[in-house]
């Protein structure tokens, strides 16, 4: 008898309204319950292009700097250029003393074509330096891989510290890229410090070859 008396309550208009209600401030709890567990879940990463993927292989890393630097700062830049993608990437050793730094650029293009005026671009940005052949600077010497390289210094002061401010471009097929630093003498970072990190970077960029 009374579940027939349920059966006419849960039947009748009234009261359905009634359930409906109570069904609504149900729901809505649950449904917040799931906004706020769904946002804290990690979202799996989006897939990188095959030339993405080339860019971030061949980039330095901090495993790459010469000991015992810990750059207290990394900052990192996405480029666009013509017929391609790049990346910049500045490691500081200190942050009071944003001088004293290593920092390379990386671009991935569609073509050799596109990467060869890609080289020649990248040369004309440091021609306020006097660019010299790469056996022009004997501390850089080792074979690289590259198809083309250039490197270039200019010298100079900064808070009366001598340095070399050195830049190296060169292209590898498809990828250009120009590693970059101050050399001081004797400390921060030296011309054999500087020297490891050039043969690090070339020998990852010359691996894209392979990637391409």
């Amino acid at each position: 008898m009374k579940f027939m008396q349920l059966i006419r309550k849960i039947g009748d208009p009234g009261k359905r309204s009634t359930w409906q209600i109570i069904g609504f401030f149900i729901l809505i709890p649950i449904i917040l319950c799931w906004f706020l567990w769904s946002s804290f879940i990690e979202k799996p990463p989006a897939l990188l292009t095959p030339d993405e993927a080339l860019l971030e292989a061949i980039l330095l890393d901090t495993a790459d700097l010469p000991a015992p630097w810990s750059p207290e700062d990394i900052d990192t830049e996405r480029v666009s250029v013509p017929n391609g993608i790049g990346k910049i990437l500045w490691f500081r050793q200190f942050f009071d003393r944003p001088w004293i730094n290593i920092r390379e650029e990386a671009y991935v293009y569609q073509s050799e074509e596109a990467a060869q005026q890609g080289y020649e671009n990248q040369l004309s940005e440091y021609v306020r330096f006097e660019l010299q052949g790469w056996n022009a600077v004997p501390a850089f010497s080792f074979s690289p891989h590259a198809d083309e390289i250039h490197s270039s210094c200019a010298e100079a002061y900064i808070n009366g510290q001598h340095i070399f401010s050195c830049a190296v471009v060169g292209r590898y097929e498809r990828v250009v890229t120009v590693v970059g630093g101050n050399i001081f003498d004797k400390r921060w970072l030296t011309v054999d410090q500087f020297r490891q990190v050039l043969i690090t970077a070339d020998r990852k960029a010359n691996l894209s070859r392979h990637k391409q």
